[in-house]
């Protein structure tokens, strides 16, 4: 089993495709039937791409709402249809969107040789949480998909597909050094900007390195650790990714806080190491005649 995601804005759309009623592309009774509605009231694709829509506008930061993947068998693999329901389930839940908290649809398609299903879930939950991330899909989806098939009892796929290349053990080591450092700093209360990010990062043996357009906006971003190169999307985090993680902490004030706090932890250790400064001398005020 492989899984390829795609995220957009479009719900009608996409659980239109979805039903097979896609205008000029539409399919056989049976070819797309409906095998999963959590959190939505069972309809037709465009009510249910509403209400999924009216839950996505309760969040103003997620511009694309819409996640779809699709789950494929290789050619030939018999896959019952319970199977296939809880292998949907069980993607949905180990990518961190499990369905008793995020609006999940999901039609099976039957106009290919290879069963596959289709699930499009919100990214927004219902219980108002923080939505699911689309960082690292790329390397999170191969290992996922492998539990799945242990777990249901399915034939794995060959090594040649399920991987998309194969990893030099020491740049993944070094990719997934990077990868878990970004995740706990970014999550911590009191980030700030792109330099508190480098000097956190410095004393991980972490080097990053900006790239800003003309008008000073990140663009892109890249990291070195033990002599190894990685791009940001090989890590999750893209330029624009990166800048929308900084962007977004608990608000202004700490985007204030940043300009002063931004500096590394000095150790009361060190400090006692350092030679006494001298008092500065006061200033006289001078009184206007």
């Amino acid at each position: 089993m492989i899984a390829k995601t795609t995220t957009g804005s479009d719900f009608v759309g996409a659980l239109t495709y979805g039903a097979g009623q896609r205008q000029g592309r539409g399919k056989e009774p049976g070819e797309a039937p409906l095998l999963v509605v959590a959190n939505v009231i069972p309809g037709s694709p465009k009510e249910m791409a509403q209400d999924m829509q009216a839950v996505a506008a309760r969040s103003k930061r997620v511009q694309k709402p819409v996640w779809h993947t699709v789950l494929s068998w290789k050619a030939g693999e018999v896959v019952s249809q319970a199977q296939k329901v809880a292998a949907a389930k069980r993607y949905c839940e180990l990518m961190g969107a499990p369905i008793d908290r995020h609006q999940v649809v999901v039609y099976e398609h039957r106009d290919k040789q290879h069963a596959h299903v289709h699930i499009y879930l919100n990214r927004v939950p219902i219980d108002g949480g923080p939505a699911l991330r689309t960082d690292n899909n790329f390397y999170r989806q191969p290992a996922i998909t492998r539990q799945i098939s242990q777990e249901l009892g399915m034939d794995p796929l060959p090594e040649r597909r399920r991987s998309l290349k194969a990893l030099d053990p020491t740049k993944e080591a070094a990719r997934q050094r990077v990868s878990q450092a970004l995740a706990q700093l970014l999550r911590q209360m009191d980030r700030a900007g792109e330099q508190w990010l480098a000097l956190q990062l410095q004393k991980l043996a972490i080097e990053i390195r900006y790239t800003h357009d003309k008008g000073g906006v990140l663009r892109g971003v890249s990291f070195e650790t033990d002599g190894v190169a990685l791009r940001g999307q090989e890590v999750g985090y893209k330029g624009a990714q990166l800048r929308e993680a900084l962007a977004a902490p608990a608000g202004a004030a700490m985007e204030h806080k940043a300009e002063h706090e931004a500096r590394p932890e000095v150790s009361p250790a060190f400090l006692q190491t350092l030679p006494p400064q001298r008092p500065k001398p006061a200033r006289r005020k001078r009184h206007k005649r």
